[in-house]
């Protein structure tokens, strides 16, 4: 199984708590390492050497009459006989470690052992004597407790400084919010300066950057839908007025030009048609597709999932409808495939005409018309599709058919 590392280091906030929380281990560490080597390393040491002098002074005087007492006063138990069949080494590394170091200045060959209650030394050689220190008299809980306040302190202040770090990384993820609806076309709103100085600085220039950008596209879409509307009244006029004419040709030719001027102004009303405001509808995508498909006498449907989803409908369609009328203008059949995959929702339109040598960036590039008779019009069929797919949280691609023609491949994410 492979750790994709990222998942734990990619964002902001949990990067900053690590820059917080590793300092504060490491810190932590060195403190309990500097405790157990030094303050508790040298107090074990002493209690050994301790208790090691005062067996010795017990052996030595192990004959005497009060030397019972002496051991009393000294809290050691001197006994001879002992069952130590349920007893084990000393579990304490450092203070085996002193013990053993101890013993070795006592006449004799001493081991030492412990039981739930007791340390236990004796003469391996003789086994005479048995001398039991009570536990309590070198165990405390004073290096456990100091092992568990250094942990809590520890967690606690890597709590505090996750909240604290999460409160300030908040407007980045609000800025990042708007900055990705903004960017698809969505409308967003001017975002309220909160958090440190330099976030405040960034959501105040972010703004600025909005509001001049967003009086730009209202100057420049009003300028484009004033002209489109301008012209419309004397097309009419002109329209109108070639009714007088007599020859039927000249006539004819008139009005097929008004039409495609006609057509080449409502292509730029719809690119500059703000497309934000429409609410999600429910539909079943095998319905719609049977829909759209049903007036294009040369649609081959290879497939058609159903499923219940919520989406633009009217801005899906026209997009579609789109796609579709450049297919049916220059190809003899066209293909359609519509699959739900997981969360996304796949619809592919393959044609047999001819094809375009434009790349992707040309085929949606506003206003772009080239040789190719895919690309002729006003150049903004694609774009206005490119626009709504956007919109949508949406992906159009285009590729090589092998049909011989276009291949589009619309990936929209699902919204149960």
């Amino acid at each position: 199984m492979t750790i994709k590392w990222g998942i734990f280091s990619g964002s902001l906030l949990v990067r900053s708590v690590y820059l917080i929380t590793i300092p504060i281990v490491l810190v932590q560490i060195i403190g309990i390492i500097i405790f157990y080597e030094l303050h508790w390393d040298l107090v074990l040491k002493r209690s050994a050497q301790s208790i090691s002098n005062e067996i010795k002074i017990l052996e030595m005087n192990k004959k005497s009459q009060s030397i019972s007492e002496y051991a009393n006063t000294l809290e050691i138990i001197k006994i001879g006989e002992f069952d130590i069949s349920d007893a084990e080494t000393i579990s304490n590394w450092i203070f085996k470690k002193r013990v053993n170091q101890s013993i070795g200045e006592i006449p004799g060959k001493f081991k030492a052992l412990q039981n739930e209650d007791f340390f236990i030394f004796y003469n391996s050689e003789t086994l005479d004597y048995y001398y039991l220190i009570p536990k309590k008299r070198v165990e405390t809980k004073t290096a456990s407790g100091f092992f568990l306040w250094t942990i809590a302190i520890s967690i606690i202040l890597s709590l505090i400084s996750y909240f604290f770090i999460k409160k300030q990384i908040q407007p980045l993820k609000r800025l990042g919010i708007i900055t990705r609806s903004f960017g698809r076309g969505i409308e967003t709103p001017n975002l309220k300066p909160t958090g440190s100085s330099e976030v405040r600085g960034l959501i105040s220039d972010f703004n600025n950057m909005h509001n001049n950008i967003n009086s730009t596209i209202d100057n420049q879409r009003n300028m484009l839908a004033g002209i489109s509307h301008d012209l419309k009244t004397p097309l009419t006029r002109i329209n109108l007025m070639i009714e007088e004419l007599d020859n039927l040709d000249i006539k004819k030719s008139i009005s097929k030009n008004i039409s495609e001027m006609n057509l080449m102004l409502n292509h730029y009303l719809d690119f500059i048609k703000n497309e934000k405001n429409e609410n999600l509808k429910e539909i079943d995508t095998q319905i719609l597709i049977m829909d759209l498909t049903s007036n294009y006498p040369k649609m081959n449907i290879t497939n058609n999932d159903s499923k219940i989803i919520h989406v633009r409908k009217n801005q899906i369609s026209r997009a579609l409808a789109n796609i579709l009328d450049n297919a049916d203008k220059f190809a003899e059949k066209i293909f359609l495939s519509s699959n739900i995959l997981e969360n996304k929702w796949i619809i592919t339109v393959e044609d047999d005409g001819p094809g375009t040598t434009l790349s992707q960036e040309q085929l949606v590039k506003p206003f772009t018309k080239g040789s190719d008779r895919l690309n002729q019009g006003t150049g903004l069929g694609l774009s206005i599709v490119q626009k709504i797919i956007k919109l949508n949280n949406g992906e159009l691609r285009f590729d090589e058919s092998p049909h011989g023609g276009l291949k589009v491949i619309i990936s929209l994410e699902i919204n149960y």
